[in-house]
């Protein structure tokens, strides 16, 4: 295992992240909770599941094949202290409205990450929105 940096802890903290992104987009669900840790939780407009089995089931409700689109996921601020990091990033999910891309979501992801056997993994993300999904 090469020698953990602070870049080295980003850029995996950063690769995480997008893989939660690609995974939910793709409808991978298995794969997108193991961006979690085992009893990682995630809140959303003030609903809140936690475990990998919540996850998932909340995930597949949320998110069947018609209402699915494309997470964009920037400005990440990083902010690393030993084997535990806070991260902030600014989101917008679009999906297709006429065959056309169009924001249906705004808003902004605060993950709070532990780094598990070598590996980054999510404990927790609040996703607050500014803009309501339909």
């Amino acid at each position: 295992m090469p020698e953990r940096t602070a870049l080295h802890d980003e850029l995996a903290i950063r690769r995480t992240l997008a893989v939660y992104c690609h995974r939910c987009d793709d409808g991978d669900f298995a794969e997108l909770v193991d961006q979690f840790t085992t009893d990682g939780s995630f809140a959303y407009l003030g609903e809140e599941v936690t475990g990998h089995e919540q996850l998932r089931a909340w995930f597949e409700s949320k998110q069947p094949p018609d209402r699915r689109g494309k997470h964009l996921t920037m400005n990440t601020v990083v902010d690393v202290d030993g084997d535990r990091a806070h991260a902030v990033s600014d989101f917008v999910f679009l999906r297709l409205v006429d065959g056309s891309p169009s924001p249906a979501v705004a808003g902004r992801y605060r993950d709070e990450l532990h780094c598990v056997n070598g590996r980054w993994l999510i404990d927790r993300r609040e996703v607050h929105v500014m803009s309501v999904p339909s």
